[in-house]
């Protein structure tokens, strides 16, 4: 039987690949930590902006309800003007301040 001496060849390629694979581990870890701070920088400004686009948006929703509430209003005055003359009488007498003839209008100011 014959025996081998125990060879440090093999033993050096394989320490050499696990120090290399160490390094290409620590070196992908580094662009990791080095890429985050990256696309928070380009996103930073645009995220701002959106969250201001995001706040006028909300701004103009806002008004866009009270606009189309007034809208509805006055499109119920117009519906009434038309149909209802008991409406008509009333929008007359209060805002136009009009009344019928030989009426006597008393207005009593608080």
């Amino acid at each position: 039987m014959e025996y081998r001496e125990f060879s440090t060849d093999h033993a050096k390629p394989q320490q050499l690949d696990k120090v290399l694979r160490m390094m290409v581990r620590l070196g992908k870890f580094c662009l990791l930590l080095l890429a985050v701070p990256v696309v928070l920088a380009v996103y930073k400004k645009p995220l701002a902006e959106q969250n201001a686009m995001r706040a006028r948006l909300a701004s103009m929703e806002v008004q866009r309800d009270s606009l189309k509430a007034e809208r509805d209003k006055l499109l119920r005055q117009v519906d009434w003007i038309k149909t209802d003359p008991n409406y008509l009488e009333i929008r007359a007498r209060d805002h136009e301040n009009m009344h019928k003839k030989g009426e006597y209008v008393i207005r009593f100011v608080e």
